[in-house]
């Protein structure tokens, strides 16, 4: 038998459906079903829960669960700066201004390998991340050192 896949992708709100139907050739009665199973699953009653809760914020903001919104990325391996206020040490900037959180965010940082990282100055949507030990710019950005970064906060009132 020769078998044929069709992709439909159904739209319910904000929730994205795509449903997989197999059929062969000589029986095509599940795609005759397919007009039918659209219109059920768009008045289907879909909701989504927000799984995030967060407890306390750096400012003592809260809002409601739905708000609660999370944010992550990865400096550039070219992105460190010798540091002013630890003398010795480098410094990533991070940029979170395209989360929009409205408040500051709990925000976690990691260093790759065994590069150890601190958060120092949190202001607004920007996150400052140092070096633990004396490392110059030079020497982080040579070897490719990145910081991963997670931030969750609120993105509504």
């Amino acid at each position: 038998k020769q078998w044929y896949q069709r992709r439909v992708a159904i739209t319910a709100g904000e929730n994205f459906i795509i449903l997989l139907l197999r059929s062969s050739a000589a029986n095509s009665f599940h795609f005759m079903l397919l007009p039918l199973i659209t219109a059920l699953l768009l008045l289907a009653d879909v909701s989504v829960q927000n799984e995030l809760k967060i407890i306390s914020t750096p400012d003592r903001t809260s809002r409601p669960d739905p708000c609660a919104l999370t944010c992550a990325g990865a400096t550039d391996w070219t992105d460190w700066i010798d540091s002013k206020i630890y003398p010795g040490r480098s410094y990533v900037m991070i940029n979170g201004q395209e989360c929009g959180f409205l408040s500051l965010p709990v925000v976690t940082t990691v260093g790759e390998g065994a590069l150890g990282v601190f958060l120092d100055g949190l202001r607004g949507n920007r996150f400052f991340v140092y070096t633990q030990k004396q490392v110059s710019a030079a020497y982080a950005n040579k070897n490719g050192w990145r910081v991963h970064w997670s931030a969750f906060g609120y993105n509504c009132e």
